[in-house]
């Protein structure tokens, strides 16, 4: 065998081999063709043997191409596979908070009008779509079935606590103007209220609601509309409704931003009605043990409100009611002003409130007042100044003092409440 045949020999088995192992690495096919091209050029190997080698270079790369395409592939439909199955997880918001809380009270003419109780508020939500237009709200809670409260006082040795269905909705943006809600759903998004005079914040009423709204001029005008049921009865087609329509305006002139609406409510059968035991806080006026009153009432709600250079803002709000039934034409208002951040969510962040309300005795139904004026009941005058603080993202102190002084309806003197909650805040999405 001559020098030339065993270079070229120990050529083709070099060149083979490396194809190998770059089959096996993926090294570049590229750079083989060129070494293939210096080895011809210097004569290293012969013209039969360069195109053979040039062949089986090419085949080669076409194989690992190929390779490469089929793993490529896989990779794909595994990783779309995954994500299929992951979807829905897009598709649905989680939120929750945890809310401890120290709560001092003391109401006048009782045998032990002071008291301390250490509570405790959790809440977790979910909100999933279940197509474009279309999504689902779940929500639970502590507490027990008192529709005005979700607080758990620390006692009883430990026992285990409640956890209650805070809300169950379906939510329908039917249009870009239109929102359609059925179940048990959050009030604020149906029915503005500036203050709790009427309201408590836990309320999350059970019927059908629409919420319209449109942009004009001035911000965006709205309208509300609801019906929830309050008492079916069975064995008697009597049940307790309530039916509302509210129309609105939001607007922003500059720095310069406000609101206003107008609420009528028109009751079902309340007239006559026995409310269903723990849920009346027992204040509106009694015909042989049931409501006198159908409590059929108008309400005009109203927030003025700067913002200020400071980053900060100031406002102002106040909410009237007026009840249809009473002959003696029982009203309701309460006024505000606030001043600070619109929101508290960081570090640093804070805002400072007071109202005033007073409420008269049958201007509104005594089931969904504030359950910490004078007991959640009718028939008072009341101060309340609140203070948040925000400590960290999602984290805040907070301390809420009212002074009420309620109605007493058997005939002694009215009763003087005070309470004070320290509240420490937390809050994840």
């Amino acid at each position: 065998m001559t020098i030339k045949a065993l270079r070229s020999a120990f050529a083709i088995a070099l060149v083979s081999g490396s194809v190998v192992l770059s089959s096996q690495a993926f090294a570049a096919n590229d750079a083989m063709l060129q070494l293939l091209d210096v080895l011809h050029a210097n004569g290293t190997i012969d013209t039969d043997a360069y195109s053979v080698l040039k062949n089986y270079v090419a085949a080669d790369k076409e194989r690992t191409m190929a390779h490469i395409d089929k793993v490529a592939s896989d990779e794909v439909a595994g990783v779309k596979k995954v994500t299929d199955k992951m979807a829905w997880a897009s598709r649905v918001k989680l939120k929750g908070d945890l809310r401890l809380r120290r709560q001092w009270e003391n109401v006048d003419n009782s045998s032990d009008p002071s008291r301390v109780r250490y509570r405790y508020r959790a809440r977790f939500g979910a909100e999933g779509q279940v197509i474009d237009d279309v999504s689902v709200g779940i929500g639970f809670a502590s507490g027990g079935v008192d529709p005005r409260s979700t607080n758990e006082t620390m006692d009883d040795n430990f026992e285990s606590k409640g956890l209650v269905m805070d809300y169950a909705y379906a939510k329908w943006d039917a249009t870009d103007f239109a929102t359609l809600y059925g179940g048990k759903m959050k009030r604020k998004p149906i029915l503005w209220a500036p203050t709790d005079l009427l309201w408590d914040g836990d309320i999350n009423p059970e019927g059908v609601a629409a919420h319209l709204h449109t942009k004009n001029g001035m911000g965006k005008a709205y309208a509300n509309f609801g019906h929830f049921f309050l008492e079916e009865q069975k064995g008697d087609s009597d049940d307790q409704n309530l039916t509302f329509v509210q129309l609105g305006q939001k607007f922003k002139f500059g720095d310069v931003f406000g609101n206003v609406a107008a609420t009528y409510y028109a009751f079902d059968n309340q007239e006559d009605a026995s409310y269903e035991s723990g849920v009346s806080a027992g204040t509106n006026s009694l015909t042989g043990g049931k409501a006198t009153y159908e409590y059929d009432s108008y309400s005009l709600a109203a927030e003025l409100g700067m913002k200020l250079s400071s980053g900060k803002m100031a406002a102002v709000f106040g909410e009237y009611i007026k009840a249809d039934d009473p002959s003696d034409d029982e009203t309701g208002y309460a006024l505000g002003v606030k001043f600070g951040d619109n929101s508290v969510k960081k570090f640093g962040q804070w805002q400072v409130k007071y109202i005033y309300a007073d409420l008269e005795r049958d201007a509104w139904a005594d089931i969904f007042p504030d359950s910490d004026r004078c007991g959640g009941g009718t028939g008072f005058k009341s101060d309340e100044v609140t203070l948040k603080l925000g400590l960290a993202k999602n984290i805040s102190v907070g301390l809420d003092y009212y002074d009420s002084e309620c109605e007493n309806y058997t005939g002694g003197s009215n009763e003087d409440s005070k309470i004070l909650q320290a509240d420490l805040q937390f809050k994840f999405k």
